[in-house]
């Protein structure tokens, strides 16, 4: 993977942005920012800590010929993933059963489910449980630099940061990719619902010049992306239901609309449609067309199908 360089950023108000690209996973940028204001530092994202990511991040830092105190790391985040950090191996616990649960329910044979369950748990246990000083809420003006903004959807505590006329965004907006969703629940404050109503949110934030992800290149069009972003997932969660115009479960719409993935992709695959499902079973579009089955067997997986078509089947 080629180097790529750091790039720098100044806001309306003078604060100055160095963008530090790091391999977080194989494969994988991901942008840590360094944010100076005068003789304050912030540095917002720290990598994965896997593989030679801390050393970039250093380099990184060491290039712009600066340091960071205390507040640099862990210290701040919003309340919803405090416990992601604090309980870190608790919370791998009941997710992985409320995973294993949701893949049961979506149709997914026991065989393949363990499987799956396997590659979910494979790098987790690589992080541990870690204090945390300081929690953020949406709306906060953290240090008289950083404005708040709760954005959930993609995972429960995501924040977009505003300095003057710039967003740090974070994975909430990206150029290019569509972002993995998963149900709620797997996840409390996750999935689709919630991601459309934060996208909506960040799009009445006033004067963004330029955004400022986690991956990808710069958001010079913010809005314009935003509303890109709002029109696709639309897009999606219609074919979802489109794909319902026959019985199905979560596994059988994943294997219809994703048939060429394998692997990890095909977990994710699986949690991103049932948080379209979901989205449209709560708002009515969507009902259960085998409850009969459900009623004698609770061991059957629900068959989603477009509300109002048709009578029950059993």
């Amino acid at each position: 993977m080629t180097a790529e360089p750091i790039t720098r950023y100044e806001t309306a108000g003078g604060a100055r942005i160095y963008r530090i690209p790091l391999q977080v996973f194989s494969g994988m940028v991901a942008y840590a920012h360094l944010v100076i204001v005068d003789d304050y530092v912030a540095l917002i994202d720290t990598g994965s800590g896997i593989g030679v990511c801390d050393e970039q991040l250093d380099a990184g830092v060491t290039a712009i010929s600066t340091t960071w105190g205390e507040r640099a790391g862990w210290g701040d985040l919003h309340a919803l993933d405090r416990r992601v950090l604090t309980a870190h191996e608790e919370r791998l616990t009941i997710t992985a059963r409320a995973l294993n649960a949701y893949l049961a329910a979506a149709g997914v044979a026991a065989e393949r489910r363990a499987t799956l369950m396997q590659m979910h748990g494979g790098s987790k246990g690589r992080f541990r449980s870690v204090a945390i000083e300081t929690v953020l809420d949406d709306g906060d003006l953290l240090d008289g630099i950083f404005r708040i903004y709760h954005t959930p959807g993609h995972c429960p505590g995501q924040v977009c940061l505003q300095i003057d006329d710039v967003l740090l965004c974070a994975d909430h907006v990206l150029p290019r990719t569509s972002l993995f969703l998963s149900p709620e629940s797997i996840t409390p404050s996750t999935g689709l619902g919630h991601y459309l109503d934060a996208l909506a949110k960040i799009a009445g934030v006033p004067g963004v010049r330029l955004a400022l992800g986690g991956h990808e290149e710069p958001i010079t069009d913010f809005y314009a992306c935003v509303s890109r972003i709002i029109e696709l997932q639309h897009q999606r969660h219609q074919r979802v239901r489109a794909a319902c115009s026959m019985p199905r479960t979560i596994a059988e719409l994943t294997a219809a609309l994703y048939p060429l993935v394998r692997g990890y992709d095909e977990l994710l695959a699986l949690q991103k449609t049932g948080a379209y499902v979901e989205y449209l079973d709560l708002r009515g579009e969507l009902k259960v067309d085998n409850l009969a089955q459900i009623d004698a067997d609770d061991t059957v997986a629900p068959r989603y199908r477009i509300a109002g078509e048709e009578k029950e089947l059993v």
